[in-house]
């Protein structure tokens, strides 16, 4: 009888030991909704991101903003959303990482747009795009990522197999603009890094990736979540490992 009665202890005291790991693990939770833009996310940014008060939050978001005809906005407009993103996350105490959208294949772009609704190159818009982001990180004290620098460093988006954004040839769409598996991959190996590397990482935390379908994860195993192969899910794998 005492030994069982040492056993059943010892059952329980592992179980307890499996479940306080498993609490002390960094949540990752993907907020992120296909063909949003800046707009889109001021609406619910109380609803997925305030109320789960977390501790952590990567935010990227303009793609829309700046490529999809639908959700097309000026600078100005973009700014101003923006702006009341930071100032909203911000005053929850989370930290907070700003990330630039990664590049587009422009030609992909003008098949599916009309071409005469941009008023500027989709590269060029991009590009000031990513810098805008980096000055407001910069503007109110907030950590920033370059993913479009990244992504245009690695060659991406080209026409081959072997680009980090979807194609014909990898992908059998001309989409252009999300990123393959291995460019989900990407983008999780330098958050994590570049997390690790200021310091932000701390078991028991609570993060939030907040965006567009790029964090959704579109046309990826998961899609919507934190498992599978979007970017938050390598992510939460490289934390938790």
């Amino acid at each position: 009888m005492k030994y069982l009665l040492k056993i059943t202890g010892l059952l329980c005291c592992l179980a307890c030991l499996s479940l306080s790991s498993c609490t002390h693990q960094f949540l990752v939770l993907n907020k992120g909704i296909g063909g949003n833009n800046s707009n889109d996310l001021l609406r619910r940014v109380n609803k997925d991101v305030l109320q789960e008060k977390p501790d952590l939050v990567v935010l990227m978001v303009g793609s829309n903003d700046m490529i999809n005809s639908q959700k097309l906005i000026n600078f100005s407009l973009f700014k101003d959303n923006y702006q009341q993103l930071i100032n909203q996350i911000k005053s929850t105490g989370a930290k907070l990482v700003l990330m630039s959208p990664p590049p587009v294949d422009t030609g992909y772009i003008y098949k599916r747009h009309d071409r005469k609704l941009y008023t500027e190159p989709l590269d060029y818009k991009l590009d000031s795009l990513n810098k805008l982001v980096r000055q407001m990180a910069k503007t109110n004290d907030v950590h920033f990522v370059d993913l479009y620098s990244l992504f245009k460093a690695k060659g991406s988006p080209n026409r081959e197999v072997s680009s980090l954004i979807l194609n014909q040839q990898n992908f059998g769409k001309e989409d252009g603009t999300h990123p393959t598996k291995q460019g989900y991959q990407l983008i999780a190996e330098t958050v994590y890094n570049y997390l690790r590397k200021n310091h932000l990482l701390k078991k028991g935390k609570k993060m939030i990736c907040f965006g567009d379908s790029i964090t959704y994860g579109a046309y990826m195993t998961g899609e919507g979540t934190a498992t599978g192969e979007t970017y938050p899910a390598f992510l939460s794998r490289l934390i938790n490992h």
